[in-house]
């Protein structure tokens, strides 16, 4: 029939082309975005754990346990100081994180921090601390470091948490 629309009802060709057009736009705009997105090499930000060291020391009344360096390629990503305790949290070359928590809430910081079952203890450059192995298989160590209780808590493997904590001094 002449004079009859196509407008209800478009041709499976029209269609086609629609979304192979559509199809085309969308890549180029995803290509676009993959061109001018830049992913950093270190997505979390190190910071200087050093003034916060300082800090807890002035403001905690007690010995505050710290690394003098951390080993090579790991980083400090957070440092903190609060009222009644101090946190430091660093992550090691292969992206897995330590975490040493430090202050007087003995209750609330190994409610919070040091979940696992107990496997014994470990004697580290002469000094004691009880392990445990967490919820998602971190090591967790536990010590009282001049009426406070000191955590370190990692992914990393075993061996680089428990160096680590023969690290930690209260120089």
């Amino acid at each position: 029939m002449a004079g009859t629309s196509s407008r209800g009802n478009p041709a499976m060709g029209d269609v086609v082309r629609s979304v192979v057009v559509l199809g085309l736009v969308v890549l180029g705009l995803f290509g676009i975005g993959k061109l001018v997105t830049v992913t950093p090499d270190t997505p979390t930000r190190s910071v200087d754990y050093r003034g916060a060291v300082d800090s807890a020391r002035d403001a905690l009344g007690h010995d505050v346990l710290a690394p003098d360096r951390l080993p090579d390629g790991w980083r400090a990503t957070s440092a903190r100081v609060r009222a009644d305790a101090w946190t430091l949290g660093v992550v090691t070359p292969d992206d897995e994180f330590v975490g040493l928590y430090q202050g007087r809430d003995r209750k609330n910081l190994l409610e919070r921090y040091a979940h696992g079952v107990g496997r014994g203890a470990v004697e580290l450059d002469g000094v004691r601390w009880a392990e445990r192995r967490g919820d998602r298989d971190e090591t967790i160590l536990t010590r009282t470091v001049d009426g406070s209780v000191a955590i370190v808590s990692g992914t990393a493997p075993r061996r680089e948490v428990l160096d680590y904590a023969s690290s930690l001094s209260s120089d």
